[in-house]
């Protein structure tokens, strides 16, 4: 599995292993808080050949080797529309956006900032999340949590850590937990509802332990189309689950051949 990052800013577009090819259509891949572009290192195999695959580097993450690092951004909101900016910059191809966690509500406000800028996605499609509106209320004060209260809230949120033998990348882990529970800390939905022009897709994780099934019609105005509601047999951590994975990648790819 490789990758390259577009231009300096955090849009990554991920390969399959046999370089890049000219695509059809554009899958935007978000993932949730401490995560990184490789958690979606198993997904371009399961697409077609003609489907670009994309994901972000978010901030607080280490520097890769063929990029510098990536900055904390000032928010949630200047993170979308910096990828946003990228996916209007570097594709030409309709796109597709899918977040997980809190890459949902990410993917949300990347798919409004193209809306608003006449170039709308086709679709979205949003794994095991809180609404925008519940991000927006949560006040978590990531960047007062102490390096052990960290360490708390991850075996809460089921999120792994490197052994304690593994220092440095433990400390690693913990600056990208930091730096995403800021961005959430960072975010405002806003008084009314921005519903999308196109489908919502709503993934759940029958076992989430995370986000309550309550969760979900609540993703109901951010759309003005009737919400499509899936559920996986899967824990909230799912994108390396095979369980999860072909299910998602094989409607993404019934879907596309319907939109396209």
């Amino acid at each position: 599995m490789g990758g390259r990052m577009l231009g300096d800013g955090p849009l990554w577009e991920l390969s399959a292993g046999g370089g890049w090819t000219e695509a059809e259509v554009a899958v935007l891949l978000l993932p949730g808080v401490g995560s990184g572009v490789t958690d979606f290192s198993l997904w371009p195999r399961h697409l077609t050949s003609t489907v670009r695959a994309l994901t972000a580097r978010y901030p607080g993450r280490k520097a890769d080797p063929e990029a510098p690092g990536a900055d904390p951004a000032s928010g949630l909101a200047d993170l979308a529309a910096e990828l946003a900016n990228a996916v209007a910059q570097y594709t030409t191809e309709p796109l597709v956006i899918l977040g997980h966690s809190m890459g949902a509500v990410i993917g949300y406000e990347v798919a409004w900032c193209l809306q608003q800028r006449g170039r709308p996605a086709l679709a979205l499609h949003v794994c095991a999340a809180f609404s925008p509106p519940e991000y927006a209320a949560f006040d978590v004060a990531g960047r007062a949590l102490t390096d052990d209260d960290l360490t708390a809230l991850t075996a809460t949120l089921a999120i792994p850590l490197p052994t304690e033998e593994r220092e440095a990348d433990r400390r690693e882990a913990l600056r990208a937990i930091r730096a995403d529970l800021t961005l959430i800390d960072t975010y405002a939905y806003g008084p009314h509802p921005r519903p999308l022009e196109y489908p919502v897709t709503v993934w759940t994780a029958r076992d989430d332990a995370i986000v309550p099934a309550a969760s979900v019609p609540r993703w109901q105005p951010m759309t003005r189309h009737p919400l499509t509601h899936h559920v996986l047999p899967v824990p909230h951590h799912f994108l390396d689950s095979p369980q999860a994975v072909e299910p998602i990648t094989r409607a993404l790819r019934e879907g596309l051949r319907r939109l396209h």
